[in-house]
């Protein structure tokens, strides 16, 4: 008997799940007039995405820290886009962005949808490193960036029952070594999620995220200022914390990012598109992974025990001292 009841609950998901994945397929009518707000659009996600939007015939309003950023995307949009210089990092520019958005949307209308894009990653090295200006400076963009986006556009979002979506990480499964301020800061926007799922439960606005593997942005574009940032890390660290990680480690640290290009997708359209159904699917998911890396390699390894994802994703190369102490 137990036994039935259980192969009828695992019928009864099969259902649900062939359920949604078709409801999933439909949109919402009327996108046209469903305005949506993406910061970051200088490049990467927020530039393809904006121009996926504005090809559909979304109205978006664009947001890029710098005017070149907005000039260069101006070239390949419509004139229904509309283009705003904002720095999420500063809370006038935010005020600004508001003001600016509530001009242009049709009166009595809110915004369908905003997409907390904008990141940085400042150094991939040891938490030893990072100085604390360069911890400030990714939890400042990464996750009080989106706090403070969040908080001051929720008023619009929340008039429409629209949708809060923000760009994460596989790191949020995946606490890989070398990115602890990177990291602690997608840890922390994935959860500000979870818990906005559960103040706005009843007013209607759902929240999504998505969870990109490695992909070909502006976190990571020029491998020898990534080497040279490492560089500058460690000769401006404690002779203590050089002596311990060594020449040797930083010499074969910096030879391991020349194979980062390798690892990278380049079709951003992989994340655009889960972006696209986060905001205008009947059905959205709350989370979306992103990338054959990610949904291939990174997530089901996350499943594996604890122990094992420890060693797994322990830093390599070790430090210089751990490397002599091992040989002795």
């Amino acid at each position: 008997m137990c036994c039935l009841l259980f192969l009828f609950i695992i019928f009864l998901y099969i259902l649900y799940k062939i359920y949604e994945y078709h409801k999933g397929k439909t949109s919402i009518d009327g996108i046209n007039n469903r305005y949506v707000l993406i910061t970051g659009c200088d490049s990467g996600f927020g530039n393809a995405l904006a121009r996926l939007l504005d090809k559909q015939g979304v109205p978006v309003f664009a947001a890029c820290l710098t005017e070149k950023g907005g000039t260069e995307l101006k070239k390949h949009t419509s004139s229904r886009l509309r283009v705003l210089q904002l720095d999420v990092t500063d809370q006038i520019s935010i005020r600004n962005a508001v003001e600016f958005v509530k001009r242009h949307l049709p009166e009595s209308s809110g915004l369908w949808g905003l997409v907390n894009n904008a990141g940085l990653q400042v150094l991939h090295a040891p938490l030893e490193f990072h100085s604390p200006e360069a911890v400030e400076k990714c939890l400042s963009v990464n996750l009080f960036g989106s706090i403070n986006m969040t908080r001051s556009f929720l008023p619009l979002v929340r008039k429409e029952k629209g949708r809060l979506v923000y760009v994460t990480s596989e790191c949020v499964f995946r606490e890989q070594a070398c990115r602890v301020p990177y990291v602690i800061s997608k840890v922390g926007v994935e959860s500000m999620a979870e818990c906005l799922r559960r103040e706005l439960y009843d007013v209607g606005v759902t929240i999504h995220t998505i969870q990109p593997g490695a992909f070909k942005t502006s976190i990571i574009v020029d491998i020898n200022e990534m080497k040279a940032t490492l560089q500058r890390a460690y000769e401006a660290a404690d002779e203590e914390v050089q002596e311990f990680y060594g020449k040797q480690w930083l010499n074969k640290t910096k030879e391991s990012m020349d194979g980062i290009p390798n690892v990278q997708c380049k079709d951003l359209s992989l994340v655009t598109t889960a972006i696209y159904h986060a905001l205008f699917s009947v059905m959205p998911k709350k989370r979306y992974r992103c990338g054959p890396d990610c949904i291939y390699h990174f997530y089901p390894v996350s499943l594996l025990p604890q122990w094992f994802n420890t060693w797994y994703w322990s830093m390599t190369p070790p430090p210089d001292a751990i490397t002599k102490g091992l040989k002795n």
